[in-house]
């Protein structure tokens, strides 16, 4: 028989064949996007049991650019991202879960937690609902219609739901735990909250909840060793659990101990301190006990064990900041900046420091970076708020405090922020918008009612007003803007005694309420008794010494009796405290000025505003010291880089277009300037002259009267007002008026030049 031999090309050609065929079929397995899918969630799924969460997110999100509606991978994603302490992205993934999965009673369960946290208590009972539709002895639904229950203040219905769920799973700890609360609240049945406390820990002993209310239970009912006991074994069960360690130190300090309480809170921050935190925690113990020096020490110490900690750098910049050792914290901050630039409280830490050195523009910056990195961080969106608020982006500022109450609801600083910025503008409609929903969210938070009560003072609804501010200080006793908003409206009714003893009580509660301090020394200047307003300012400041708005005040009054040398020394002292103090530079310049040192003056806004080069306030000083000496170009040329900055700030727009007519420059830019500036000030005599005397140069001189006269009402010792009147009355045809006005030119301003312009027009009237 005669064999065929197989060529070598041929042998070849059917191994490329097999291989094809083989890499084929390889590829057509891994390209099949069911099991692709199914691969990135199993991979997801053991890099989070294995507590690599940011693995695993990744492994979970390539799973959906596979599949966009795979429902399993929206969940895992949910939840992965709750366990990074991410709610919003969390909660959108479960509403997605819910949408693709309506079946899947755990993440609507999880979805009905975060609703109920977000003050959805509705929405989170619908979701409860719905689970039971689909499984009637769900005892998690049944809790979660407990809490929500809670949440309404139903207790019956509460007490009712829970009771299901118990009977339906006996020997859950956490069911235990809610009913044991709801019978907590009921004295009768503080027997039985204890037996159904107990009965949680007995079941599940690392049940850290249960042991923490126990332990409260026990403490209010003088079993102080028990309570202790509790405490001490919910911290054992889990060493990590910071909620465990900040209620031991919270329990020694009710029982005056405060010593044992800031040991507690130490050894968290030395044995956690990847945890910020359980650093945190212990560096506002420093703060609120007013040890900024020695948590200083503390946590210099702290660094010295864990030189890589984040915790416990961004904690002592805190503590360094508060002594104002800036130098010190701005060299950690610039470690960090390093190190750990991707921490969002790296970001909010620089925009801290940038802010008070008067970088504006570089804070800003930062913190919208960090925004836009971290959309759900509650403090980096506070600060952002606060930077815009500096740079005067009021649009900015509203968004970042309504996007910071969006994270967190019952957020007081962000809440602060819109309040502050309706003040600023006084806007007293949204102030009280602002004041009802914070009452409806924090109904026990007395600043709902302080800023009802401003906007209820602002339209003369006096007793609205008080009433709202009693129960300001009804609910925080200790807060001293309660006695300060009540003493305003006492002034406001002309009753100075009970407004001076009002100012007093704050100034007990706040020492360093220079706020309050300052309308006390209003409640004096009134009365004509400047020197009890020193006095009593310099009381103050003994009980405040390194308060530099006091000295700010005392350099003011000490202005206004005449003491110069007295009130440069104060302004002084302010600047040394705070060299970022602008409110100091200014009485500083004013008491130059008032000796007769303006080139001091001028020095001094020069040196600020090269370290503060784009502070329009600062600027527009300069700009107007540099006017008084007559340095028009000079002054000119800073108005315009104000302008700039802050393109509507009214006084250097009013104080720019006058110049601009006085050097005979384009007239239309300078009535633009102009307008800005009236609108911007409409009460101010300054600017309707400025606006007159243009429309003089325009050859309006009707409408030029109309506010000069309005001017002179409100300023009827202007030389300057006088004469631009007494011209504009010329080209009226109305020579006597005219007359009148110039000749009060000449004798308001005797020997200047206003007077000699006055006398030359007065000698051309026909």
């Amino acid at each position: 028989m005669r064999h065929t031999q197989t060529s070598p090309t041929l042998r070849l050609s059917a191994a490329v064949v097999a291989a094809s065929l083989a890499l084929g079929l390889g590829t057509g397995c891994s390209r099949d996007p069911n099991k692709q899918k199914q691969k990135y969630l199993e991979s997801g799924k053991r890099y989070e049991q294995e507590g690599k969460l940011k693995e695993a997110t990744i492994q979970f999100s390539n799973a959906l650019k596979v599949d966009r509606n795979f429902a399993d991978a929206h969940f895992e994603l949910a939840k992965v991202y709750l366990k990074q302490g991410s709610p919003m992205p969390g909660y959108a993934e479960l509403m997605r879960t819910v949408d693709l999965a309506p079946n899947n009673q755990e993440a609507r369960l999880q979805l009905g937690g975060l609703l109920l946290s977000g003050n959805a208590a509705d929405k989170a009972e619908e979701q409860a609902k719905a689970v039971l539709a689909l499984n009637s002895n769900s005892a998690d639904a049944y809790s979660l219609l407990a809490s929500v229950a809670m949440r309404k203040g139903d207790q019956a219905t509460a007490l009712t739901q829970i009771q299901k769920a118990l009977s339906i799973e006996p020997n859950r700890a956490d069911f235990h735990t809610t009913l044991g609360l709801l019978q907590a609240a009921n004295t009768a049945t503080l027997p039985q909250a204890e037996d159904q406390l107990r009965k949680a820990v007995s079941i599940d002993g690392k049940n850290v909840p249960s042991r923490i209310v126990l332990a409260a239970m026990l403490q209010k009912k003088g079993d102080l060793a028990g309570a202790l006991e509790q405490m001490n074994a919910a911290v054992a069960a889990d060493p990590k659990n910071i909620i465990a360690r900040s209620s031991l130190a919270d329990l020694y300090l009710r029982q005056n101990n405060p010593a044992q309480a800031e040991e507690t809170l130490r050894k968290a921050a030395d044995e956690l301190p990847d945890d910020s935190t359980a650093a945190d925690l212990l560096a506002t113990y420093y703060l609120r006990n007013h040890q900024a020096d020695h948590g200083v020490q503390v946590y210099s110490d702290l660094l010295s064990k864990h030189p890589k900690s984040p915790s416990i750098k961004l904690s002592y910049a805190r503590l360094l900041i508060a002594k104002n050792d800036l130098p010190k914290a701005r060299t950690i901050a610039q470690e960090l900046a390093k190190s750990d630039s991707g921490l969002p409280q790296v970001a909010v830490l620089n925009g801290m420091l940038m802010l008070n050195d008067g970088k504006v523009d570089d804070a800003f910056d930062t913190l919208q970076k960090a925004s836009k990195n971290n959309p759900d961080n509650l403090q980096v969106k506070l600060w952002l708020g606060r930077a815009a608020s500096a740079k005067h982006d009021i649009p900015t500022a509203q968004q970042a405090f309504r996007d910071a109450l969006r994270i967190n609801p019952r957020s007081a600083d962000a809440q602060q922020g819109l309040a502050q910025i309706s003040l600023q503008r006084r806007d007293f409609t949204t102030l009280s918008q602002i004041g009802e929903a914070t009452i409806a969210s924090t109904p026990q938070a007395a600043n709902g009612y302080l800023w009802r009560g401003m906007a209820e003072g602002s339209q003369k609804l006096f007793d609205k007003a008080e009433a709202d501010f009693k129960e300001a200080i009804k609910l925080e006793p200790n807060n001293a803007a309660g006695y300060l908003e009540l003493a305003q409206l006492k002034l406001a009714q002309k009753n100075i005694g009970e407004a001076r003893s009002l100012l007093e009580q704050s100034l007990d509660h706040n020492p360093n309420s220079a706020p309050a301090l300052r309308v006390l020394s209003a409640t004096y200047i009134a009365e004509k008794q400047i020197p009890k307003a020193v006095t009593r300012v310099q009381q103050q400041i003994a009980k405040s010494p390194q308060n530099a708005e006091m000295y700010d005040l005392l350099s003011q009054l000490q202005g206004v009796t005449g003491d110069i040398p007295g009130s440069i020394a104060s302004s002084e002292k302010a600047m040394q405290i705070n060299p970022n103090d602008p409110v100091a530079v200014i009485s500083y310049t004013r008491a130059l000025v008032s000796s007769g040192d303006t080139g001091k003056a001028i020095s001094k806004w020069q040196q600020w505003t090269n370290d503060h080069p784009t502070d329009p306030q600062g600027l527009t000083i300069l700009a107007t010291l540099q006017e008084a000496q007559g340095n028009r170009d000079q002054a000119m040329a800073l108005y315009k880089k104000v302008l700039q900055i802050q393109p509507e700030q009214p006084v250097a727009a009013n104080n720019l277009a006058y110049l601009m007519v006085e050097t005979n420059q384009n007239i239309d830019v300078a009535l633009s300037l102009a307008q800005i500036a009236r609108r911007a000030m409409p009460d101010s005599p300054s600017t309707a002259d400025t606006l007159a005397w243009t429309y003089y140069h325009k050859g309006n001189y009707t409408s030029a009267r109309d506010l000069l006269e309005e001017a002179i009402k409100a300023n009827p010792n202007s030389a300057a007002m006088h004469y631009h009147l007494g011209l504009t009355y010329n080209k009226l045809a109305n020579n006597s008026d005219a007359a009148t006005h110039l000749k009060k030119a000449a004798a308001l301003a005797p020997n200047s030049q206003t007077a000699k312009d006055a006398e030359k027009a007065l000698s051309l009237l026909s």
